[in-house]
């Protein structure tokens, strides 16, 4: 596997979503993750040499990519899950996927792309931000019920469109959610 760049690319893009979720998890911001499976990759090809096989390409990737979202954390003075969290969670990453999970993921992201903007602003407050239903209520001029009330209808329309879009109820494409 050493004399093959492309053989390490594979793994890493079949496994993107991964990593990604990887940084994700430790920066909270999508886009950062990102950018950190660009810095993985371009790593893991400088260091292609050391891989032995697919499987110790991913613990490097996964590894690497927690520890350069704990860096940029860092800097940006960023709050993340303490290391014995991390390890327990990274003991998980590492482990094989289920067949489905690329599936769900690239399903979850479609829906989300399709919500209307208001939903993917307060589900935005909730989980990017994570800011308290109280704090997103006064942000919004709402009750706190009301934003329960609409938490869930996002959930319960993600959930339904997740599900359509990995054949488990049908599909239906083009449809706008709530």
């Amino acid at each position: 596997m050493a004399s093959a760049p492309d053989a390490v690319v594979q793994v890493l893009l079949r496994e993107r979503l991964r990593i990604a979720a990887v940084a994700a998890a430790v920066v909270r911001d999508a886009h950062a993750a990102d950018d950190i499976f660009q810095q993985v990759v371009l790593a893991a090809l400088e260091h292609r040499e050391a891989f032995r096989e697919p499987g110790h390409v991913l613990a490097w990737a996964i590894r690497a990519a927690r520890h350069r979202a704990i860096d940029l954390a860092r800097r940006q003075r960023l709050r993340y899950l303490p290391d014995e969290v991390l390890d327990l969670l990274e003991s998980e990453w590492v482990g094989p996927a289920g067949p489905a999970s690329p599936d769900l993921a690239e399903a979850l992201h479609d829906c989300l792309d399709r919500m209307a903007p208001p939903t993917r602003e307060l589900l935005r407050m909730k989980y990017h931000d994570g800011l308290p239903v109280s704090a997103i209520a006064g942000r919004l001029c709402r009750t706190a019920d009301a934003v329960y009330q609409a938490l869930s209808r996002a959930h319960r329309a993600l959930r339904e469109c997740v599900e359509r879009k990995v054949n488990l109820r049908g599909s239906t494409a083009g449809e706008r959610l709530p």
